[in-house]
């Protein structure tokens, strides 16, 4: 679904609740904002590119946030050809818990990026050991870590999942 274009970047524009609808209208000011907006840096003039990119934050917000919502419907489509159930991915995210949890399926979704070319930075490690944890001690017999990154699925195959052998790693940018 499409929506019509909106130009100026505000803030109360960004506070939605999670949809679609939303993401492609923080989208399209995106968009608009780097088309109109000559973001240069040049030397003696920092305040006005510091200015620029002051509005272009405010236009990009949390994408984060957008990314862990789309991420989600990545994994309701996964469960639902493999195991054939309908999941609620309406819990908000950052919220307590497990993403996703159901009788028979818990699953967590993670967006990180490896702060290190070859591992997660502290704070990484940290939540992702946490969140594996979670996964590792419920008794659902089906355990997801859904994931977007190719780095981070190396990483996690490679030094983390050893130690949660009942936890399956899916990169959902591969599988779905």
């Amino acid at each position: 679904m499409c929506v019509p274009p909106f130009f100026a970047c505000s803030g109360d524009d960004l506070n939605l609740s999670y949809s679609l609808a939303g993401v492609n209208r923080k989208c399209e000011k995106i968009k608009q904002f780097v088309l109109t907006e000559n973001m240069q840096v040049c030397d003696g003039d920092v305040k006005t590119a510091v200015i620029k990119l002051m509005k272009f934050k405010e236009c990009v917000g949390n994408i984060g946030m957008d990314i862990h919502y789309l991420t989600a419907h990545l994994a309701k489509d996964f469960l639902q050809k493999k195991h054939r159930v309908t999941i609620n991915i309406d819990k908000p995210s950052g919220s307590a818990g497990l993403d996703i949890e159901s009788d028979n399926i818990v699953a967590e979704i993670k967006t990180t990026i490896p702060y290190q070319p070859h591992d997660f930075g502290a704070t990484q490690k940290r939540e992702i050991t946490k969140d594996l944890e979670r996964l590792s001690i419920s008794d659902a017999p089906n355990k997801y870590f859904f994931i977007i990154d190719d780095n981070t699925e190396r990483i996690l195959k490679s030094k983390y999942m050893t130690q949660y052998p009942t936890v399956k790693v899916v990169n959902l940018l591969r599988e779905v």
